[in-house]
């Protein structure tokens, strides 16, 4: 496969990534501590600045793309499989302020991504024009409490506004603001994320914290062809009762278990792209981590994560009903040579094949994505989430075993099981999906660079080749091959 030189305004953006990557520190003296963090530090006084830079490049191959039927170019130019390259480079500007005992904070961060090749392999390639974009990701200011709220802890108060990521648990409801593709490149690495005009009020007290907020998906139909997803202004709140290190008031990575129970309040939605939306509630509840740790050692290595929600709107026009659930235990063996950790996982995502009761039964899956759990998370397999469906009307089975031969590698292999909800019409079996999914996860020894590597194979079901109807072969096996790597400075 042979690539064009990138043009102009993509040429300029590496060039000054590459000069901001190569050029000395700010100052010699740097903040002490911040030699393991990435950037660049600069301290004026009070003032902290951090200069970042993150960039990303993967190369990927799907061979019986659709099961064999192909995927088809924005030309129309058929393919049964396709070969491309995704890249970004997000350069970020982050500032911190203290004010004795208190701190204010702000950043600003770019994304310049783009895909080449012949696209990505969805039924109708969005991304086999070569597209680029270069765009503001996040703008952002905060103020967070410190030591002046010392009672409740250092940062227990924490205030923000502007364009910024922002998550819930694992990502099953919340976690990713942006679609990816189509003029934005960069299909399957998605390098966005962020909400437009948010307002974050986190309370991270322990062993119990909150958040309240208000989130816009960023959105711009022009842009990605009105394929872009339904305009969305929400507001809610999110409590949690955990426990953990001190850092986990602030960091889920660090919560050995929580409980959790969330409230979304869709306000306003484009009802011309999604009007079940608009006015839409959802109610959640979850769990997560070792909570049975505390009665013994013997469960000391059980986890078990799981969450319950539902979406319901009564609207003139906009009725719904929908549901959506998980239960996922986990054990790792920590005798055993590479620490292996096994789970299952059963999920289900209501769907509708009845127009006539004037309800909508089909799960929105919101602002899910991949999740803070890696692999296995909430796109649920490199094949099926990014090429064939997603969260709705789908029952999915899911076993993965991962094993971290060393502190720097992570290898796994996942077995799906994907079966429909409520059958489409014409179907009259529910099998959708089998895949496989193989991965390894390096965190090499050049600082700040990682690779991941994924092999992937995914066979239709009976069901999905009739959903399909096509006279073309549809009962071929897709291969997917994949290998990104990630560098932050």
């Amino acid at each position: 496969m042979s690539y064009r030189p990138l043009p102009p305004r993509s040429a300029a953006l590496l060039a000054a990534a590459a000069l901001l990557a190569s050029g000395p520190a700010l100052a010699p003296d740097a903040r002490a501590g911040d030699e393991d963090q990435p950037g660049l530090h600069y301290r004026a006084g009070a003032l902290d600045l951090t200069l970042t830079l993150e960039a990303g490049f993967g190369l990927f191959s799907a061979a019986n793309a659709g099961n064999g039927i192909g995927s088809t170019s924005r030309t129309g130019e058929r393919a049964g499989g396709r070969a491309w390259a995704e890249g970004f480079v997000a350069p970020g500007l982050a500032a911190s302020y203290d004010l004795g005992g208190s701190r204010l904070y702000g950043g600003i961060k770019a994304v310049g991504s783009a895909t080449r090749g012949q696209g990505e392999a969805q039924a109708t390639s969005t991304t086999s024009d070569r597209p680029e974009h270069l765009g503001l990701e996040e703008a952002y200011l905060g103020w967070a409490s410190g030591s002046s709220v010392a009672a409740l802890g250092e940062d227990a108060i924490d205030i923000s506004a502007g364009r910024q990521g922002f998550s819930v648990g694992d990502g099953f409801l919340i976690v990713d603001g942006a679609a990816e593709g189509n003029r934005r490149g960069a299909y399957v690495i998605g390098p966005r994320g962020a909400f437009d005009r948010t307002a974050i009020l986190r309370v991270n007290t322990a062993p119990v914290r909150a958040d309240l907020f208000h989130l816009q998906g960023s959105t711009d139909q022009t842009l990605m062809r009105g394929t872009d997803a339904a305009a969305t202004r929400l507001h809610g709140g999110n409590i949690e009762w955990f426990g953990g290190e001190d850092a986990a008031r602030s960091d889920y990575a660090a919560r050995s278990w929580y409980l959790g129970a969330t409230f979304l309040n869709l306000y306003e939605a484009d009802r011309g792209v999604a009007a079940a939306r608009d006015g839409m509630k959802v109610y959640a509840v979850r769990t997560g981590g070792t909570l049975l740790g505390s009665l013994g050692e013997a469960f000391s290595d059980f986890a078990l994560y799981s969450e319950y929600a539902v979406e319901k709107n009564d609207g003139a026009g906009s009725k719904k009903d929908a549901r959506a659930w998980y239960v996922e235990p986990q054990y790792t063996f920590p005798a055993l040579p590479w620490t292996p950790r096994i789970s299952y996982r059963y999920a289900r995502f209501s769907g509708d094949n009845n127009s006539s009761d004037g309800a909508d039964h089909a799960w929105d899956a919101l602002y899910s994505g991949g999740g803070a759990r890696g692999f296995g998370s909430w796109d649920q397999g490199e094949i099926y989430a990014r090429y064939v469906g997603g969260n709705s009307n789908v029952a999915s089975q899911m076993i993965h075993l991962r094993s971290q031969p060393t502190d720097a590698l992570a290898v796994g292999a996942i077995w799906y099981w994907h079966a429909y909800d409520r059958r489409p019409s014409g179907v009259t079996d529910d099998a959708l999906m089998r895949e496989v999914n193989v991965y390894a996860e390096w965190e090499t020894p050049l600082p700040g660079l990682s690779l991941a590597a994924v092999l992937g194979a995914a066979q239709a079901g009976r069901g999905r080749r009739q959903e399909l109807g096509t006279t073309d072969a549809n009962d071929r096996t897709t291969w997917l091959g994949q290998i990104v790597f990630g560098w932050s400075f």
